[in-house]
């Protein structure tokens, strides 16, 4: 039975993407923002209040520096994964929808193709996102080297994954040209 609106399923997955992406990657943005700030602030506070209470027991300088880093990375998240993709050799990431497979070629399957990697792209900037929460995370007090080393490269493996996503055209081309596809 045929949906008598005109809208089949492949239209409302091109609707779904276009509207939820740029909402969610706007989201995304803000949040680290926020996060950054208020870690930031805290993690500040908390050092003030902790350097009071026993002089010369407080952290050392290196381990708030790299949180005050970490925060400034979630602030610039954007420019992070800008920054993650330039690394790997791509001109860099854009976040707007993505338009890779020739809707002139493909017709309909080329719009729910460009849809999805839309939607990818948004899941990779919240896994990249998480990654450096992740980092952050690895600062905390109470980790043993151990667990502060699986934060490390869990975020790191986060991070990457995030970049990939983002940058998912710049992948499927280097993968098409190290298979010989193109």
């Amino acid at each position: 039975m045929a949906l008598t609106s005109g809208t089949d399923a492949i239209q409302m997955l091109v609707n779904f993407s276009s509207n939820v992406s740029s909402s969610f990657i706007n989201l995304a943005f803000t949040l680290g923002s926020l996060f950054a700030v208020v870690g930031a602030v805290t993690y500040l506070a908390h050092q003030a209040s902790a350097s009071r209470k026993a002089p010369g027991q407080s952290q050392g300088s290196g381990k708030v520096i790299i949180w005050l880093l970490l925060c400034g990375g979630l602030a610039g998240l954007e420019q992070m994964i800008q920054a993650g993709a330039r690394q790997v050799g791509w001109q860099g990431a854009t976040f707007d929808a993505i338009s890779y497979v020739d809707v002139g070629t493909y017709g309909v399957a080329a719009d729910a193709a460009n849809a999805l990697l839309t939607l990818v792209r948004m899941l990779g900037v919240w896994f990249a996102m998480q990654g450096v929460l992740t980092w952050r995370r690895s600062l905390k007090d109470g980790h043993t080297g151990l667990s502060a080393g699986q934060d490390v490269s869990t975020g790191t493996l986060k991070f990457v994954l995030g970049v990939f996503c983002v940058c998912n055209p710049y992948l499927l081309d280097a993968l098409q040209k190290s298979l010989g596809m193109l």
